[in-house]
């Protein structure tokens, strides 16, 4: 009973947040927008009930002072914010004025968290003294006292990215259900725009040269990045003269990359002129202007770029494998291949899944190398998701349309990473 009380408490405080966030958004009626603080109502009562079961409240505790302290100041800094957002404060300080509009969308939040933290800063003085004489701290203890003095510095941080990615991609998921053009507004649609989508040509195209893109550009990545980190792997001489090489293309922007890829692979100054200019006339080689392998040009690019970091990522997790496996193999009369392919990757597995999930997110954000090598042509030849969601959203004053696409993007990516997530995790729970 108690635990599922603890678990109730957790929950309540996690839900008011979230529908907190979809209110300030504009999500939802009159009853998201008091449902957080029915929720924060439910939390205090189940605080109120621990602390009947309780008895004498002991703040002389150190660890309970922490705790009080600890949440207090939070508060404390969020009502700081509120006030310093208000007019006739900002009147009487006039170098307010320069924050006004970061102090002003701060306003809606301090309040909620003030008092979220002030009940964070009771609760624990009740169940901190209800759990003083225990080996164990309950659920509660736990999730919200647990490394302090982290989770305090961590704050502005978490704030920001509520702000910038939490309540920016709910608001973008949200406005993609309705029509707005030049600007959002709140006249819903449904899935009008997400039907558009899937119909138009130019979605299509993109969708499959970023499917063809992503197969080739993972697999390669993989497998070239491996194959130089295990090279090496081998003590050569000048290592750091040739990982330097290898990394220096991640130095660039991916604008400069494409740039310069564009000219190599221009038939009148690129490589087929340079063959051509050595006695084979016939030799003909522009990816770039052949619209049926427009996009293996831009991989191209992409694979030079960005195979460096993925050997820097693999040589690390290389070196970290006990030497006495290469030792115990060579021993056993194991060729090395076999020794990579059952004994290093398998134990390699978390730096794959990070690897992986690099390359994944790098994939979908594809826009900088097409914009600078193609800018989509030859036709709709090298379109990609991305490009279609800039066009869209600034070219073609079409905000609905974008946020679609965007949104189908989000997807895509969740799609990639769970999987991956689960696989880490999984397998580390199982270990465990």
């Amino acid at each position: 009973m108690q635990a599922r009380v603890e678990q109730l408490f957790n929950w309540s405080i996690f839900l008011s947040a979230i529908l907190f966030v979809l209110s300030t958004i504009g999500i939802g009626g009159t009853v998201i927008a008091w449902a957080p603080w029915l929720l924060l109502i439910l939390a205090a009562a189940i605080a109120g009930w621990i602390g009947l079961q309780t008895g004498k409240l002991n703040i002389a505790s150190n660890r309970l002072r922490r705790y009080g302290i600890g949440w207090t100041i939070g508060a404390g800094v969020m009502l700081v914010l509120w006030a310093l957002s208000r007019k006739d404060v900002q009147a009487a300080l006039p170098f307010l004025k320069a924050g006004k509009k970061a102090l002003k969308s701060f306003a809606q939040f301090a309040p909620y968290f003030a008092a979220l933290f002030i009940i964070f800063a009771l609760v624990l003085l009740v169940v901190g003294t209800r759990d003083s004489g225990r080996d164990k701290p309950g659920q509660i203890e736990r999730t919200f006292s647990g490394n302090l003095s982290a989770k305090l510095a961590g704050m502005p941080m978490a704030f920001t990215s509520l702000g910038v990615f939490v309540i920016g991609t709910l608001w973008t998921v949200y406005h993609s259900f309705t029509n707005s053009k030049l600007l959002p507004n709140e006249h819903w649609i449904g899935f009008a725009q997400y039907v558009r989508l899937w119909g138009a040509e130019r979605w299509i195209v993109s969708i499959g040269n970023l499917a063809i893109y992503g197969i080739c550009s993972m697999i390669l990545s993989l497998v070239i990045g491996f194959f130089l980190a295990a090279l090496l792997d081998q003590k050569i001489r000048f290592e750091n003269v040739f990982r330097t090489i290898f990394l220096f293309p991640f130095a660039l922007s991916f604008i400069v990359t494409g740039l310069v890829w564009q000219w190599i692979l221009t038939p009148q100054f690129g490589i087929q002129h340079i063959v051509r200019s050595l006695g084979w006339e016939n030799f003909t080689f522009d990816p770039l202007y052949n619209a049926d392998i427009v996009i293996y040009g831009i991989l191209i690019a992409g694979l030079w770029q960005g195979t460096g970091l993925i050997m820097v990522i693999m040589l690390s997790g290389l070196r970290g494998i006990d030497q006495e496996i290469w030792k115990a193999s060579k021993i056993d009369g194991i060729p090395t291949w076999k020794t990579y392919l059952f004994v290093v990757i398998p134990m390699m597995r978390p730096v794959f899944v990070t690897t992986l999930v690099l390359i994944a997110t790098g994939i979908i954000k594809l826009y900088d190398l097409v914009v600078a090598q193609t800018s989509g042509g030859p036709g709709l030849a090298s379109e990609v998701p991305a490009k279609y969601v800039y066009d869209y959203m600034f070219g073609g004053q079409n905000l609905a349309q974008g946020f679609a696409a965007s949104t189908m993007m989000l997807v895509s990516v969740l799609i990639l990473l769970i999987p991956m997530v689960l696989l880490q995790f999984g397998g580390r729970k199982s270990n465990g």
